[in-house]
């Protein structure tokens, strides 16, 4: 599924090569990012001047449903729920959070402010909120500010895991940890440079990273419980940076290369070139 910036979704079946085609509201200047939770896509749009949240199947066989407004939003660590917090981008604080179905049904709401300027993720203790330089897992439903994470920054969460960047790495660092153990990895990879970013499998086994050596980009794949890292074979994507994203039907890693999508299953001898070709000006990547 990908979103090009003539606001159309356009969702491919990998296998057949088969296209479907659905416009979508303008895309909004804080919800470029589309994420996929519950056979779902969610992603942001504009209704007068305001930021809306939709979630529309992947099939792309029904027009979007609107979940509300939003300054921010991020899939619940529940499959097929949405965290909706504030009311719109253009504003400094955000106060509300509510968490919804994919189809709209309210699971949670609060009236409190968020004590925080963004939320990155969520994770089964609550949502993740950066204050300043500082990160916390905040629970709306509970008193106080949260829990202080050691993390610099949160790149992608996932049930209880977390993957950000080391405390006092400056970014240049990888840390994956797990909440309901307070156990941490750091991956290393001698041959090869692990980049500030990354995508955790549908089990939360393995965590993907775009990986460069000698100027070349290629995906690397990390366990999460002990960190052990290694380089996917074929997947070299030359000066292009890989675009990551897990389907959670299949358990196939996908990765976009430029127009280029590649595919990976876990154990499989290499990753594979895909009989599909993105548009170039496709501003939004996620794998069903």
């Amino acid at each position: 599924m990908s979103i090009v910036r003539s606001n159309r979704l356009t969702a491919i079946d990998a296998a057949s090569g088969r296209r479907t085609v659905r416009r979508v509201r303008a895309v909004a200047s804080c919800g470029t990012e589309l994420f996929q939770t519950g056979g779902h896509i969610i992603v942001a749009g504009v209704i007068e001047s305001r930021t809306v949240v939709f979630s529309v199947p992947l099939s792309l066989d029904r027009p979007p449903r609107r979940l509300g407004s939003a300054h921010a939003y991020v899939p619940s660590a529940t499959a097929g729920r949405v965290w909706l917090a504030g009311v719109d981008c253009s504003r400094k604080r955000m106060v509300g959070v509510r968490e919804v179905t994919v189809d709209g049904e309210p699971t949670l709401a609060s009236g409190r402010r968020v004590p925080g300027s963004w939320i990155p993720g969520a994770v089964k203790g609550g949502l993740v909120v950066q204050r300043g330089r500082a990160l916390y897992i905040w629970d709306p439903r509970a008193d106080g500010t949260g829990h202080r994470l050691d993390l610099d920054a949160v790149i992608a969460t996932q049930g209880n895991l977390l993957v950000g960047c080391a405390a006092g790495s400056n970014c240049g660092e990888l840390a994956i940890l797990d909440t309901s153990s307070a156990t941490e990895v750091r991956p290393r990879l001698e041959s090869h440079r692990l980049e500030s970013d990354a995508a955790i499998s549908p089990d939360g086994s393995l965590v993907a990273v775009p990986a460069r050596a000698n100027r070349r980009w290629s995906v690397a794949l990390v366990n999460t419980r002990d960190g052990t890292t290694s380089i996917v074979p074929g997947s070299d994507t030359g000066d292009s940076y890989p675009e990551l994203s897990w389907a959670a039907s299949t358990g196939w890693l996908f990765f976009r290369a430029g127009t280029e999508v590649m595919a990976y299953r876990p154990g499989e001898p290499r990753a594979v070139k895909l009989p599909v070709r993105l548009r170039r000006d496709a501003i939004g990547f996620v794998a069903g």
